[in-house]
């Protein structure tokens, strides 16, 4: 639950310091608390007799990785146990709320980690969310567990004979109070995600349909629906986008105000509720409309419609909030709307989520018209938030920016961002791509070199880690510089880049695909334990398919024989040559319908689905 205080904090704050913490020693203190020596623990987890089942889990979740780790079970109980000098406090409880002073100046997924005296460790947040994150820090500082992967293989559980916690109070809060990926599948991923601290807290996506259906409103209020070359167009279902509600109609505010405030009467667990546009185009074009809009073009090159919108959308909100006053509203910022309103400003309850596929800032001058309409937005808006397209299906190679997506998470940080989405559709042989990303939303100070040289070395073991980071260093550099001399990338056009179309950019290619087979064999051969081994083999498995997708697209280029073990297929002339191709294109087929059925390999977005990279 997000409270009305902490989002008007949020909103009043130009920028908030990427983390607030207590690091200091209480005198009275040891400089560490020893919980487990010997094969003994000298610690219970404790929790309150009526903690929910949230918090429960967690302590279920606690106890699990202690015993991971050391081989020894820690007991959960709701009570101090004989024998057991150290109680470790998981969760409100009176004890706990006597303890801990301004828990509610949080933001609802912070957390405090505190040491009242030699005793007790609490681990609490305002919220259960904040508890939840607050464990998982416990776990990553102390235990130096990590979630690298989704499922087993992707966890990283250090053993332990002596486990001492430094007595230092810590408090944390999210820089980035909405974290949200979506594409993730099966519960694997969602875990892992959730493990590493992802909450989507705000509603934003395309949702006019839903509030005024059509098969519903056509028949009831056809003046709701646009007027498009003169004549109202119906959609012919509830399922058909490609329009948008005709803002300027009598009474379509007040009839959006009593769907809203239905809304919140059948759901009052509901902090937010989503005013995003519909997908696609669909302006109305009657007079009172057009009168709104200007003639100019917005910086994407579509008609500028946000004074129309965002006049309907104050109107709105103002009466949902006269009687749901702690409401919040996402909308999305694109296409026709996604430059901001010049003749209003945004309610402060409306939060617009700017959808651009940053990864294009690698062109300075697209840069510079992104960061440009960022103030410009934030002029106009309290809370902004940002919708981004970080693909790693359906793509043809492992897209990599580490260093440009941790430059323009801090920028965004700086320029009141507080809100962040983005498409992922992961692509786990891209490794630290979304660790990083969770990482440097909750925290965008963060050094991104530290953390994906920890990743690294955790996931193949130090031996390995040079080459796995160097396997990583061709993409990024290929993503980063070589790819802007494609004619693929400078002729894209729009908030993303066009996934979804034929990859022409697998033309610029020389010799990545040897140099990084080369390496992942290196870094297969040198790991030395089984959960390094086989995360090095997830990591090899996904760029399978790249080289299958690279050397079938380019119809063999000369190391297309090195790369699948097959000699002499030139001296077997064409027949040979085409024979080899053809298994090439098999096996492009062959990985993606076996990745099907592992969790951790799917491609959510399959490259069939696709005419474009069919091939």
């Amino acid at each position: 639950m997000i409270s009305r205080r902490q989002f008007f904090k949020l909103a009043c704050l130009a920028f908030i310091q990427p983390l607030r913490r207590i690091d200091a020693f209480k005198e009275d203190l040891p400089k560490e608390i020893r919980i487990f020596d010997n094969g003994k623990y000298n610690a219970t987890i404790i929790i309150d007799s009526q903690a929910s089942k949230q918090v429960r889990d967690l302590a279920t979740l606690l106890a699990k990785y202690f015993q991971l780790s050391t081989g020894v079970a820690i007991s959960v109980s709701e009570r101090h146990a004989e024998g057991k000098p150290i109680r470790i406090h998981v969760g409100p409880s009176d004890y706990v709320n006597r303890q801990v002073q301004h828990l509610g100046e949080l933001d609802g997924d912070g957390f405090i980690i505190d040491f009242p005296d030699r005793h007790n460790i609490v681990i609490v947040g305002p919220t259960e969310w904040g508890t939840e994150f607050g464990v998982y820090e416990f776990l990553e500082r102390y235990l130096g567990v990590c979630w690298l992967l989704p499922g087993p293989d992707g966890e990283y559980v250090p053993t332990h004979r002596v486990v001492d916690i430094p007595t230092q109070a810590i408090r944390q809060e999210p820089v980035v109070f909405s974290r949200l990926l979506s594409g993730l599948r099966g519960e694997v991923q969602s875990t892992w995600a959730r493990r590493n601290r992802m909450h989507g807290r705000i509603q934003f996506g395309h949702n006019l349909i839903n509030l005024f259906p059509p098969e519903k409103y056509t028949r009831t209020h056809p003046e709701f629906f646009p007027i498009r070359e003169g004549k109202r167009y119906l959609p012919p279902d509830n399922k058909t986008h490609g329009w948008q509600p005709c803002f300027s109609a009598t009474g379509i505010a007040e009839e959006a105000i009593k769907n809203i405030g239905d809304y919140f009467a059948q759901h009052p667990e509901a902090t937010s509720y989503s005013l995003g546009v519909n997908d696609g185009l669909g302006y109305c074009e009657c007079d009172k409309c057009l009168a709104k809009i200007s003639d100019r073009r917005n910086f994407l090159g579509y008609r500028d419609s946000s004074d129309v919108y965002f006049t309907w959308a104050n109107r709105v909100v103002e009466g949902v909030l006269k009687r749901y006053p702690d409401k919040w509203f996402g909308c999305l910022a694109y296409r026709e709307v996604a430059q901001p309103p010049s003749s209003t400003t945004v309610h402060p309850r409306i939060i617009p989520y700017m959808t651009y596929d940053r990864m294009k800032w690698i062109d300075s001058a697209i840069e510079a018209e992104g960061k440009r309409m960022t103030e410009w937005w934030k002029t106009k808006c309290f809370i902004l938030g940002w919708y981004d397209y970080v693909y790693g299906t359906p793509y043809c190679l492992p897209r990599i920016y580490f260093h440009k997506m941790a430059d323009y998470y801090r920028y965004g940080n700086m320029h009141g961002v507080r809100a962040m989405y983005a498409e992922a559709y992961p692509n786990w042989g891209e490794g630290p791509k979304l660790y990083v990303a969770l990482k440097l939303q909750w925290n965008p100070v963060l050094d991104v070199d530290s953390l994906l040289k920890d990743w690294y070395e955790k996931a193949v073991g130090k031996e390995a880690s040079p080459y796995l980071e160097a396997y990583y260093k061709i993409w990024e550099k290929f993503w980063t510089q070589t790819i802007l001399k494609s004619t693929w990338f400078t002729s894209s056009r729009g908030e993303y880049l066009p996934f979804h179309l034929p990859p022409s950019y697998l033309k610029m290619i020389t010799d990545e695909i040897a140099r990084s087979r080369d390496l992942l064999e290196l870094v297969v051969s040198k790991t030395k334990m089984p959960d390094q081994r086989a995360r090095a083999t997830i990591i090899f498995r996904a760029f399978e398919y790249w080289e299958a997708s690279a050397i079938s697209y380019l119809e063999l280029k000369e190391e297309g024989s090195k790369l699948l073990d097959m000699k002499n297929t030139r001296s077997g002339g064409g027949k040979a040559r085409k024979e080899l191709l053809k298994k090439i294109k098999e096996k492009r087929l062959t990985l993606i319908d076996e990745f099907q059925n592992d969790p951790i390999l799917i491609h959510p977005l399959r490259f069939d689905r696709y005419k474009g990279l069919q091939w």
